[in-house]
């Protein structure tokens, strides 16, 4: 568990890009989203990310066809104003990663923050349908946002 300013435990929880996109664009579950980053914000929860997000935000933000290089660049500012908890990739974050992405058949990319999750020993959020998460969430701590009650997301 993290820590806030008075030495209270705080939940961590590990977030994938799909969730922090919807913080830049009004997509489907956006308000869930929203809501977390909300929580973080308040310090009611800490939300963890390895470097990898940060890039794959961006990148997704700049194919879509309502950002321009001004837009994207106070999208960059704004992510690192949230003083998200940045966990470095270890060789044993890519091990886990790996036996992850092997197990659940999904790239190293997506197999990340779940093996983060993992390693943390707490969940994964994800918003990303199209990928293989479901086989995962059988057997490892992922959930999908849409399927977050309204107390898991507010408090």
């Amino acid at each position: 568990m993290g820590r806030c300013g008075r030495g209270e435990e705080m939940e961590e929880v590990v977030i994938d890009t799909s969730v922090a996109v919807k913080w830049f664009s009004n997509e489907e579950d956006t308000d869930k989203a929203l809501k977390l980053r909300d929580r973080h914000v308040n310090s009611q929860i800490e939300l963890v990310v390895t470097p990898l997000l940060l890039c794959e935000v961006v990148n997704a933000l700049r194919y879509k066809p309502d950002f321009d290089y001004k837009k994207l660049i106070k999208a960059i500012g704004s992510l690192y104003k949230l003083h998200i908890h940045i966990e470095p990739i270890t060789e044993d974050l890519l091990i886990k990663g790996a036996e992850i992405a092997f197990e659940g058949d999904v790239t190293i990319y997506d197999a990340i923050p779940v093996a983060l999750a993992e390693l943390f020993k707490t969940f994964c959020i994800t918003a990303d349908e199209k990928t293989q998460y479901k086989n995962l969430k059988h057997k490892y701590p992922v959930k999908m946002l849409k399927e977050l009650k309204k107390e898991d997301s507010e408090h």
